[in-house]
């Protein structure tokens, strides 16, 4: 009997237990009818018992029987034999019914399990094959698509990046090669000629300075930052004290002297006289010394506070470098590390400014070669000071003979300086680690780049960082950070940018700096490992007229046309290949469509990257700056661009007198040292300290310290009558003339003479608000202002609006002119840099002690019998003395030409030192001279429309003669227009023409 015949059985088996449990009484219900239940009725009685006794159940209780004890007769079996039989046979067939299914559940679950291990296995192999199989896909199709793609993005990026931003920065930092009217338009100082007496001190003594003391908030002495401050600004250097530690020093001087062992070409940084003289650019994290010498010496408050004074905040770091010389090297030339055509003194809007951090480290002699200075010629634009240098110059080891290890000099990189020979036959070599510091980069809002001829050697993963970074030079200069903050990719958010090596670069690309000349151009190409790399098919042109700039143009170009033909054929190979299996596959797979779908979708990916990396650089201050064309701009309107409104900014621009005028014609003259120079040039918040440069201008000390000594005595005159206060400024007014004259910029930059009603007034002022209160700052921020608004980009071509905001500022300067303090009070400026009220009538004072200028008091007794109580000028009647410029009669030709005393034989009788552009001797272009004193006349400062004589330049050897002449504008580059007798225009330098008798 199979499965589904005992499924039957089973189910009739179970209806008919069914039918008899419905339609037969159990034995229970029989008994309840016999105890008086109430009974059927006589149909349902009948019914039931015509059923119960039928032959189904009679049939089948017979079989029954027969089966049990074999006789044939009816009987009618009782309700639970029946009904047990039944669940009986219910049961049977039920657990053989069960049998069957349990054997054939293992049996199947056996073949199952088998077929599973089957599968298993073929599944496993499968999985494997298929990842093979898309790992050689994505190595093999996928990767080399997406690499090569994003090559030709970023070349493309490249590419857009320096036609859009790198290549107009280059334009736009060029200072000579296309516009030579730049040296004439952008001048802030003048080119100031130097002699001996610009020497501002012998002895290193005079700028070391001591280490601010802690919690020392008195203010007084060279601790204090304003104080060191001065001494930078007057000399130009000053010795920080203890920088670095004992160990550290020695620590890293070991490791510099075992790198010099170990440079390659490409490391080594050439020097003057290079013979037993090494040195190299250091990166930050190079070793462990490195790293903490940084770090303790930009821990100094006092050097810290000293270099924002002066370059702004967190300055940029611009060379981090070793020299070191062994005992044989000879004496370098004197020299100032930037180029007297593109610096700071001249163009102090243009250039930026900066200081070198000299640190020996071991203690070093004068026989070791300790470094030469000359101070006090960072004022100067001369090309050669050597002369000077030589007779005044002085070693850095103090008087001891000894410049301590950890002692760092701190010098304006235009002061004059030399390494020393290293006269000791034996001895250590001579370490110094140099670091050097210029403000940071503020592109849009600060015009000024980088000065011309200063190396800045450095290593190239050092560009970009500031001041800062140095404090945690372990984290922030290491890679991959240092990289991509050199290349101004990125830096911490918090972090500052410095000047990175793309703008870097650029600014000496522009103008043929150190590095970036020509012939470095074809050295790179020919020797530079970098170079070399570039197959010789893609370097573009090293045309001479193009330089660097047209190099890197093509050379960009090539490399993103190759990328492109890369990717083309690439792509096609690969297509290729997938159309290939195609064929052979009948197009099942489709795999030329997924590699279609899937380069589309990798490429997308990455454009969509590259977008935000140029949305990102165009968001930057430098890529602005450069879409608005203020990146390096004219800081200063060019003379050939003035419009026709030009007269009107010369009519109520407020010069330094606080009031509106109507200006006469202003002449032009040639700047002389002795002049007061009150320009408006230096006027910007942005340039640092420097904005305070024309303080230190010889004119300028003589004119503060005047002003110093009579302020407070002209107001505390105010309740005598007017005569003493009149006096007062007659006497500033004779002892500046006699010296020489007041001077002020015209809207060019050139310096004019003022007239005799300005100077008063400009007199007057300064007594009235003094030197360092709180009236003299409001004024110069209200000049800073106003020189905004006169040559600030921003408000180029508006005229109207300029000319608006000038005379609302001149208002304002009117409004904040002091009166005659009357009140017996001033407001002055303490050393801690806060301002207070002095009483000066005070009856618990005394009267106040005023020191001129000569170091003896202005009150003096002019006779015996006759007292005076009004100042004297000590200057008159003064005899010509060692280093005047006088008037003298060069080579009895009756013309008195400038010369300087040389030294006095006799009372009336010199010998001078002529100094004019053809004379070629033994002196080097100057000729000397015996003259007499009584037969002199004081030097005079020319001014446009006088009458001059020029020198004839015919030849050298001709005859002195001279050519009348008018003199018509001055530059202060020290050149003149003249116009001669014939109506011929030509330029003249100032040592080539004198006034005409």
């Amino acid at each position: 009997m199979n499965k589904k015949q005992k499924s039957l059985v089973v189910s009739d088996l179970k209806v008919l237990r069914d039918h008899i449990l419905r339609y037969c009484p159990p034995p229970r219900q029989q008994q309840q009818q016999q105890q008086g239940q109430p009974a059927m009725t006589s149909s349902a009685s009948s019914s039931f018992t015509s059923y119960c006794s039928s032959p189904l159940l009679v049939g089948t209780a017979t079989t029954a029987a027969v089966h049990k004890k074999n006789r044939q007769e009816e009987v009618v079996f009782p309700y639970s034999v029946l009904l047990s039989r039944i669940n009986k046979e219910i049961k049977i067939a039920t657990a053989q019914q069960s049998d069957i299914q349990n054997s054939r559940s293992i049996v199947s679950k056996k073949k199952k399990k088998k077929k599973k291990k089957t599968n298993n296995g073929k599944t496993t192999t499968n999985y494997l094959l298929r990842m093979i199989k898309t790992m050689l896909r994505i190595f093999f199709m996928d990767v080399p698509m997406v690499m090569v793609f994003s090559l030709v993005m970023l070349t493309m990026v490249v590419k857009f990046y320096y036609n859009h931003y790198i290549s107009p920065t280059i334009d736009a930092a060029q200072w000579i090669q296309d516009d030579a009217s730049r040296l004439q338009d952008e001048f802030t100082y003048y080119a100031r000629e130097c002699d001996v007496s610009d020497v501002t001190t012998g002895s290193i003594q005079d700028v070391i300075l001591q280490q601010q003391q802690e919690h020392d908030t008195s203010g007084n002495g060279k601790n204090n930052y304003d104080e060191a401050v001065q001494v930078i600004m007057t000399h130009g250097m000053a010795v920080v004290p203890s920088l670095i530690d004992t160990n550290t020093s020695q620590e890293l001087r070991n490791y510099i002297l075992k790198r010099n062992m170990e440079l390659t070409a490409d490391e080594v940084i050439p020097l003057d006289t290079p013979q037993n003289r090494w040195s190299f650019g250091i990166h930050a994290n190079e070793h462990v010394s490195v790293a903490n010498a940084l770090s303790q010496l930009s821990s100094n408050v006092l050097l810290e506070n000293i270099l924002s004074k002066l370059l702004g905040h967190d300055p940029a770091v611009a060379e981090i470098t070793a020299i070191s010389v062994a005992p044989g090297a000879e004496a370098q030339g004197w020299h100032s590390d930037v180029k007297q055509l593109g610096n700071s003194v001249k163009y102090a809007q243009t250039f930026t400014h900066s200081y070198s951090l000299f640190l020996p480290l071991q203690d070093v002699t004068n026989v070791m070669g300790a470094t030469e200075l000359c101070p006090g010629t960072h004022y100067c634009a001369d090309e050669d000071l050597e002369d000077v240098c030589v007779e005044k110059g002085f070693q850095a080891a103090a008087d001891g003979g000894i410049w301590k290890a950890g002692d760092g000099l701190l010098m304006n990189q235009k002061m004059w300086h030399r390494g020393a020979a290293y006269t000791a036959k034996n001895g250590p070599h001579r370490v110094v680690f140099i670091i050097t510091f210029i403000s940071r980069p503020n592109f849009g809002v600060d015009h000024r780049q980088l000065s011309h001829g200063t190396y800045f050697h450095i290593h190239p993963h050092m560009y970009g960082h500031t001041w800062n970074d140095l404090k945690n030079a372990h984290v922030v200069m290491t890679w991959p950070f240092a990289p991509l903050r050199s290349l101004g990719i990125w830096k911490p958010p918090n972090a500052n940018w410095g000047w990175d090596w793309v703008t870097t670069s650029a600014t000496r690309i522009a103008n043929d700096q150190n590095g970036y000349m020509f012939e470095d151009l074809l050295d790179f190409v020919e020797s530079y490992s970098i170079g070399q790399m570039i197959p010789s098919w893609l370097h573009g042109s090293t045309a001479e007229e193009g330089g660097w700039q047209l190099y890197f143009k093509e050379t960009i170009e090539n490399i993103a046309l190759f990328a492109v033909v890369i990717y083309v054929l690439l792509f096609l190979l690969l297509m290729s290949v997938t159309l290939v299996m195609d064929l052979f596959e009948e197009f099942d797979k489709h795999r030329t469509k997924s590699y279609i779908q899937r380069t589309l979708c990798w490429n997308v990916l990455v454009l969509v990257l590259t977008h935000q990396v140029v949305m990102k650089l165009e968001s930057t201050q430098y890529a602005r700056s450069v879409r608005e064309k203020t990146i390096f701009a004219r800081p200063f309107v060019a003379k050939s661009d003035t419009t026709s409104n030009e007269h009107l900014f010369e009519d109520i621009v407020p010069i330094t007198i606080g009031r509106n005028v109507t200006i006469t014609e202003r002449l032009t003259t040639i700047p002389e040292k002795h002049d007061v120079l009150l320009g408006s040039r230096f006027a910007s918040n942005e340039i640092g300290y420097y904005r305070h440069f024309l303080n230190y201008h010889p004119g300028n000390r003589m004119w503060r310290d005047l002003i110093t000594t009579y302020s407070e005595l002209y107001r505390s005159y105010c309740r005598l009558p007017l005569i003493f206060q009149s006096y007062i400024r007659s006497t500033i007014e004779n002892d500046v003339h006699q010296n020489g004259r007041i001077l002020t910029q015209n809207y060019y930059g050139e310096w004019v003479v003022m007239n005799d009603e300005d100077v008063k007034d400009t007199v007057l002022r300064n007594l009235q608000i003094g030197i360092d209160t709180i009236h003299q700052v409001l004024d110069k921020e209200i000049d800073v202002l106003t020189a905004t608004a006169k040559h600030g980009t921003f408000m180029r071509g508006s005229p109207l609006i300029q000319i608006a905001t000038l005379k609302n500022l001149g208002d304002l300067k009117n409004i904040l002119k002091p009166e005659q303090l009357c009140s017996g009070q001033s407001i002055v400026k303490g050393h801690n840099g806060s301002f207070r009220r002095r009483n000066i009538l005070d009856s618990s004072s005394s009267f106040p002690i005023v020191r001129y200028a000569s170091q003896s008091s202005p009150l003096r007794h002019r006779s015996k019998e006759k007292r005076s109580f009004l100042p004297h000028n000590s200057r008159t009647g003064m005899h010509p003395k060692v280093g005047d410029v006088i008037l003298a009669n060069f080579r009895g030709s009756g013309y008195m030409m400038p010369c300087k005393i040389l030294f006095v034989e006799y009372d009336d009788y010199a010998v001078a030192e002529f100094k004019y552009g053809i004379s070629q001797d033994e002196y080097g272009g100057v000729e000397r001279s015996n003259v007499y004193l009584n037969k002199t006349k004081p030097f005079k400062g020319v001014k446009q429309n006088d009458r001059i004589a020029v020198l004839n330049h015919e030849c050298q050897n001709c005859p002195i003669t001279f050519e009348d002449a008018t003199l018509g504008t001055c530059y202060p580059d020290l050149t003149c227009e003249a116009v001669d007798i014939h109506g011929q225009l030509k330029s003249v330098f100032k040592d080539e023409f004198v006034l005409a008798s």
